[in-house]
């Protein structure tokens, strides 16, 4: 007979190796009630990897928070007049002091908005929205899933991405000219 899938109760207390197309190997234990800790290995990349995580478990809606190391980051801050982010790209070894941000759905696909705090060797932080970082010894993070979804969409007035909970009606665009 064919293989029947785990109840969550089942599920939970196993440990997972999860490998993606670009070789990666992150590991993760399900602690039951969508609570999740997720191990990623050097040479992964961060953002990514919690995306396709959620999105394979079925996160639509949760919470992130995590830290470690990695050798390579862009952190972005939010320029609203200018409607952009201003990037800087590390690419040197650097501690995670503090990785956070939130899962929820863009366009039915699992999307994550992260923020953190990386250190290099002199102790001084730099801080803003994580674009993208490759993990150079390890990072660790703990997932607590949600039920329901949390979809991310485009407020009209600032051009950037924001939470709309379950029920809410979408940002209507500005009116007039």
């Amino acid at each position: 007979s064919a293989p029947r899938a785990l109840t969550p109760g089942e599920e939970a207390g196993r440990v997972r190796d999860r490998h993606d197309r670009r070789g990666g190997r992150m590991k993760y234990h399900h602690f039951g009630s969508g609570r999740y800790v997720l191990r990623l290995e050097p040479g992964e990349e961060v953002v990514g990897a919690i995306a396709t995580f959620a999105q394979e478990r079925g996160v639509h809606a949760g919470w992130v928070t995590g830290l470690g190391s990695v050798d390579h980051a862009v952190l972005g801050f939010l320029d609203p007049k200018e409607r952009v982010y201003l990037k800087r790209t590390f690419d040197e070894r650097m501690e995670i002091g503090s990785l956070t941000g939130n899962i929820g759905l863009n366009a039915d696909q699992a999307a994550c908005h992260l923020h953190a705090t990386l250190s290099p060797r002199e102790l001084i932080a730099y801080a803003g929205h994580l674009h993208e970082a490759r993990v150079a010894v390890v990072v660790e993070l703990f997932v607590v899933a949600m039920q329901g979804s949390l979809t991310r969409v485009v407020d009209p007035t600032t051009g950037f991405g924001r939470l709309l909970f379950p029920g809410e009606t979408p940002p209507a665009p500005p009116t007039g000219g």
